[in-house]
């Protein structure tokens, strides 16, 4: 068992980064011609087109990993079933889902590595990207908002914030307005300030003026040079200079989850994509299992160029449920986290069903 594992898990390999790496490479060539147009038409350096495509390739990379896992999966079982070694694995007597368990336990290896990569460094390469094109190439021109203007947010249960600018990263908040109101729902006081700014770890007000509403229908108006106030936000979350909510990182989803629900705002989309950190890396171990069956049922007929265009189509059906379930989460039309493991249930189903039946017919 131990030399058939060997060459099962041998030949897996040697296709699975050939697969890769082809798949990776054809991705970064379609993708390097319009990119390297806006690059030379920028007149950009070469050695910042190379930091640029080395963190592509990590996006590239991390997205390919399960249809590598796929296309690797039918093609080895497929050799194999052409080779007569799936009969020669029956004639010894073992059961085709010990001969293969091995390469699930690869799927496996895979889909936890895919989330590795998913909490840490894809997200950071994504960032990195955007900064090379949007700072370094665009200089800023293609940010959603370099000054964001008319804020309004909640802070608390009883405080609303007006901001007529944000500036600096969201490091200064300029004609900042706070509304406290008490327990009876009625405007306790107020604050009207030139600016808010974040400096040495903490939120000043600058040069504004403090108004206590008091219940016999006067006031008391305080002004101050400078103030501190306990706000718990960050600059970045008034500046989020990504290009896409999918960039965020696990962490940073979570933070703004948590930021939403204190105020009592819409979070559903943010939850969805949460969720689907943890779930899409889940597709490598579901490719696997789900091509076995295939693999040893269709291998015969498989050639390389059908293995692929298999691959591919198997591939698009995934990332159709994926968005699909994205899409009834976003929506609210079914809770965030079956929405981000939709695909996945799906493809688990099917798998395993392809999986039983193949161990009847062997």
């Amino acid at each position: 068992m131990r030399i058939l594992t060997r060459h099962l898990l041998g030949e897996y390999l040697k296709i699975y980064f050939l697969s890769l790496v082809s798949l990776e490479a054809i991705y970064l060539v379609i993708d390097s011609v319009e990119k390297i147009k806006n690059f030379l038409s920028h007149h950009a350096p070469w050695s910042l087109m190379g930091e640029f495509f080395a963190w592509r390739s990590v996006e590239v990379g991390f997205r390919v990993i399960p249809m590598s896992a796929l296309l690797a999966t039918i093609l080895a079982l497929g050799i194999a079933s052409k080779n007569h070694e799936i009969t020669a694995i029956k004639a010894a007597g073992i059961s085709l889902r010990r001969a293969t368990f091995p390469i699930l336990l690869i799927g496996l290896l895979l889909s936890g590595i895919e989330l590795l990569l998913n909490l840490w460094m894809v997200p950071h390469a994504y960032q990195m990207t955007d900064v090379i094109m949007e700072e370094r190439i665009n200089h800023g021109r293609n940010w959603s908002s370099t000054v964001r203007k008319n804020v309004w947010f909640r802070h608390g249960s009883r405080e609303i914030f007006r901001i007529s600018q944000i500036r600096e990263g969201g490091r200064a908040l300029e004609g900042v307005t706070i509304y406290h109101r008490n327990a009876q729902n009625e405007l306790h006081w107020s604050i009207t300030a030139k600016s808010l700014r974040f400096e040495d770890g903490q939120w000043n007000f600058h040069q504004g003026v403090r108004t206590v509403f008091h219940t016999d229908g006067t006031l008391t108006a305080t002004p101050f040079p400078l103030r501190p106030f306990p706000l718990d936000r960050r600059p970045e979350d008034f500046f989020i200079r990504k290009t896409h909510l999918s960039h965020l990182t696990f962490s940073e989803l979570g933070r703004y989850i948590d930021l939403m629900r204190a105020n009592r705002l819409p979070h559903t989309n943010f939850t969805v994509l949460r969720d689907g950190v943890i779930a899409f890396p889940a597709a490598s171990f579901l490719m696997v299992l789900f091509a076995i069956p295939f693999g040893i049922r269709e291998g015969r007929q498989v050639g390389i160029a059908r293995g692929f265009g298999v691959a591919l189509l198997l591939s698009l059906a995934y990332w159709t449920l994926y968005s699909m379930g994205l899409a009834l989460g976003r929506g609210g039309v079914v809770p965030p986290l079956l929405a981000a493991w939709f695909a996945n249930i799906v493809v688990l189903m099917v798998g395993l069903g392809l999986l039983s039946s193949m161990n009847r017919v062997s």
